[in-house]
């Protein structure tokens, strides 16, 4: 049996070292040995023959599915040489044959010479336990008794294999960082193939010693049958294995289009979900984790975790600001949702487990369950552990992206509390090693993304504006309404704007104003007037419908009081505490947002907030009415040109 050649993913680990360096070391001593008894007491030439037809065995081997091993039909006759010749012939041609086959493979020198040397000393040690129970080799004379030969044979027989394998496993297990038992588990059913291969021998040998060379050919049949049995079973065992594996990735295929599609509705987190799935499978195996169906597990769970926000009106998805209570708690209901739908999908993994935990915390304070500490699974500690992180490292309705420190600050304060301690530990150790594969570009992404911006924008229907205005209002806002009444068509949106804010500044002082209107052309919000300390820095900002905090107030047409100023302005170099942003309507259609920068976290007070959401239907129809009579004398103007330069376009023509 030999290992199959795979690529290093990390640093070999220390135990590795140690186990692969004994048995070359001892591998090597034994064969020295076999090779001085060779040439000073050689056995009869019948070996070359045995040894001959085992490496045109070992030359047909066949690779094990979903294991790094190779088994032929060459152990037939290593086995029958060293039951008449003893160890050394078997121990070397053994030893040729598997350094051959590790050549032709292409294995670097470590890995030839630990196949080179480690079936041989397995051999060498089932040999001598042989020898052992059958006396010596004069004891397969033709007068020996077959029954006295069963029993050392199948003691032979155990131990080769229970060595072979076991050290196999072992060294397996080390390079991959998988339970040893777990990976002889999947070599144990190979002990069918040392059972058949002893069977073929033991007929070999006894033919041979009662009829001569000539009539042990007879057995040849035998093996080569026994041959093509294995690479049949073990080739359809290999078909069966790449078709799992095709059907699994088209199943994992399948279930990142449908994530990418309930991701489209969060408009502001395009591949978050495919970070944080790279993110936790490389937290779970830097963990230890590697079991199949665990890892599977955390695979889709990482992909399809926020399936739930489909329950989720899309205006508390993206809100930026802090969510009340009741918003709070219909946000909550996503978890249950989505692992409620998920629920009806026949999984082979534990998947809807992990999504169902992955908003509890480590001291039992998370939901929807309230579970604690090793109760919560462990896919799900990792994956609330990652998703935070990518959340806290990725620009939100509610807040630009945090730098990588500032972000494991936050989760390192969180550790015992909301997080698992050693998932923290973990993360701290190696997120940044993972971050370099999270963050590589995925194929396809870039289309799936550009979708869901399409299909993302929030259409909330308008709020019913409040129009309703008393007569003891104050004189600035009975001054705005009455501009909406009597606005001709001789007024600019700068005359609008300016006349608007004038008034604005005593509701309130000490702001910068900002006027964001749709630009056709790149279909964004445009800051076209700016007043105020800070109106120089602010005008010309930028921003698609949905995004930042005035391009979520405009798509979904909700007033947002107190919200971070950071939200607008952080790629501005301005520094102010909070904004207060309310759309501007025409009838049913936006024409703009109108936002108020102030310095304190929280300048703006309820009267404040609901003065500006009264002034704001108004202010709306003044944008609009000086936008429609700019455009009249727009056109205005440019249409006698148009007229003009047709004319001398024809009187070119008919000079002609």
């Amino acid at each position: 049996m030999s290992t199959v050649p795979q690529a290093a993913r990390r640093p070999v680990p220390n135990g590795l070292d140690i186990h692969v360096g004994a048995v070359i070391f001892l591998g090597a001593i034994t064969i020295v040995t076999s090779l001085y008894a060779l040439t000073t007491s050689p056995p009869p030439g019948e070996w070359l023959l045995f040894t001959a037809l085992g490496l045109v065995a070992g030359a047909c081997a066949v690779k094990i599915p979903g294991v790094n091993a190779l088994v032929s039909a060459s152990d037939t006759f290593f086995i029958a040489s060293a039951m008449i010749f003893g160890p050394a012939p078997a121990m070397v041609a053994l030893a040729i044959d598997s350094a051959g086959l590790a050549w032709r493979r292409g294995y670097g020198v470590r890995r030839l010479l630990f196949n080179a040397t480690q079936p041989a000393l397995s051999l060498w040690i089932a040999t001598h336990v042989f020898q052992l129970l059958a006396g010596d080799v004069s004891a397969l004379s033709p007068s020996t008794q077959i029954t006295g030969v069963i029993l050392p044979l199948a003691a032979m027989t155990t131990v080769y294999f229970l060595l072979n394998s076991g050290l196999t496993a072992v060294a397996i297990a080390l390079e991959a960082g998988l339970s040893v038992l777990a990976v002889w588990k999947r070599l144990a059913p190979l002990a069918v193939n040392y059972v058949a291969a002893a069977s073929a021998a033991f007929c070999l040998v006894i033919v041979m010693r009662s009829a001569g060379v000539l009539a042990a050919s007879a057995v040849l049949p035998l093996v080569l049958v026994f041959h093509m049995t294995l690479r049949s079973v073990l080739g359809r065992l290999g078909d069966a294995e790449l078709h799992v594996e095709k059907v699994d990735r088209l199943y994992l295929s399948t279930i990142e289009t449908l994530a990418t599609a309930i991701e489209a509705k969060d408009g502001v987190t395009h591949d978050h979900i495919r970070r944080v799935q790279r993110f936790a499978i490389g937290l779970a195996h830097a963990l230890g984790i590697h079991d199949d169906e665990t890892i599977k597990a955390i695979k889709a769970a990482a992909l399809l975790h926020d399936t739930g926000k489909l329950a989720v009106p899309e205006h508390i998805l993206n809100k930026p600001g802090k969510l009340t209570p009741l918003e709070f708690e219909q946000m909550k209901l996503h978890v249950d949702v989505g692992a409620d739908i998920l629920a009806s999908i026949d999984f082979p993994y534990p998947v809807v487990p992990i999504v169902r935990a992955h908003h509890e915390s480590w001291d039992g304070s998370g939901y929807p369950r309230g579970l604690k500490g090793d109760d919560i699974p462990i896919g799900a500690r990792i994956l609330s552990v990652v998703d935070c992180y990518d959340a806290l490292t990725s620009d939100r309705p509610y807040r630009p992206a945090l730098s990588d420190e500032d972000s494991m600050k936050i989760i390192v304060d969180r550790r015992g509390t909301m997080y698992d301690p050693l998932v923290v530990d973990t993360f701290l150790k190696v997120y940044r090693e993972i971050a370099a594969v999270a963050m590589e570009p995925v194929p396809h992404q870039d289309a799936l993304s550009r979708i869901g911006r399409s299909i993302s924008a929030p259409q909330t229907p308008a709020l019913v504006p409040v129009t309703e205005v008393r007569a003891d209002a104050p004189d600035d806002l009975l001054a705005i309404v009455s501009l909406s009444r009597i606005l001709g068509g001789e007024a600019t949106f700068g005359d609008a704007a300016a006349l608007a804010t004038a008034h604005l500044s005593r509701i309130l002082p000490n702001t910068t104003y900002v006027f964001y209107l749709p630009d056709a052309a790149s279909g964004r919000l445009v800051a076209q007037h700016a007043t105020g300390e800070h109106a120089a820095a602010v005008r010309g900002t930028s921003m698609g419908m949905g995004e930042r905090l005035s391009g979520w107030v405009a798509a979904c047409r909700q007033t947002i009081t107190n919200s971070d100023a950071t939200l607008d302005l952080y790629d501005r170099g301005v520094k102010l505490g909070s904004a207060l942003s309310t759309p501007l309507m025409d009838g049913d259609r936006v024409v703009g947002v109108f936002t108020a920068y102030a310095a304190a976290a929280h300048g703006f007070t309820e009267d404040q907030s609901r003065l500006v959401q009264m002034m704001a239907p108004h202010l709306g129809r003044i944008v609009s009415a000086a936008l429609r009579s700019e455009s009249q004398r727009t056109r205005e103007v440019m249409e006698p040109r148009v007229a003009s330069a047709g004319s001398r376009d024809l009187r070119v023509v008919f000079s002609k």
